[in-house]
């Protein structure tokens, strides 16, 4: 996980250099909640004076490292599978499975995705209450997270395909 470079081609690690940012930033992102949250807390409770960003800030926080985290889950390869179902089969069925349920995904992503451009249109003017922050600053969790979900699902649907040409 250190050496940046793919052994198999020699060139950059991509995928891993990815991992890696999403990793980080998630855990960033927790990090910063959690010492938001200690903050406020304590100037609420032993100091009467709560900062008026100590809610905000932290939901913010936790919908960017939602989103990162869910980009981080698919490249990683920790999104949920039904191996129970997938060892009844012949691996090559099971290719076919996999190919269904990316390709599914991959439409849910990309309906999603261009959705969202609805949220953010209506976010575009608008600012938060307590921080005075623009509201995009929330919303572009959405377009950002799903775009990373799709790019990624459309890799192991890529794979599959790959997959599949090379069993046949």
């Amino acid at each position: 996980m250190d050496n940046p470079h793919d052994a198999e081609t020699g060139g950059l690690d991509t995928r891993g250099i990815v991992r890696r940012f999403l990793h980080h930033a998630s855990a960033l992102c927790l990090i910063g909640i959690v010492c938001i949250v200690f903050y406020a807390t304590m100037a609420r409770y032993f100091f009467h004076a709560p900062p008026f960003w100590g809610e905000e800030v932290p939901v913010i926080l936790f919908v960017w490292m939602g989103f990162l985290a869910a980009g981080l889950a698919i490249v990683s390869g920790w999104n949920v599978r039904v191996q129970g179902i997938e060892l009844l089969f012949r691996p090559r069925t099971v290719l076919w499975f996999r190919l269904v349920t990316h390709t599914i995904v991959v439409v849910f992503l990309a309906v999603l995705l261009w959705h969202s451009q609805d949220v953010v249109d209506l976010a575009m003017f608008g600012r938060m209450q307590a921080t005075g922050w623009p509201r995009w600053v929330l919303v572009a969790a959405l377009p950002t997270g799903l775009a990373l979900m799709l790019g990624f699902q459309i890799v192991l649907w890529l794979r599959t395909v790959r997959d599949l040409r090379g069993k046949s």
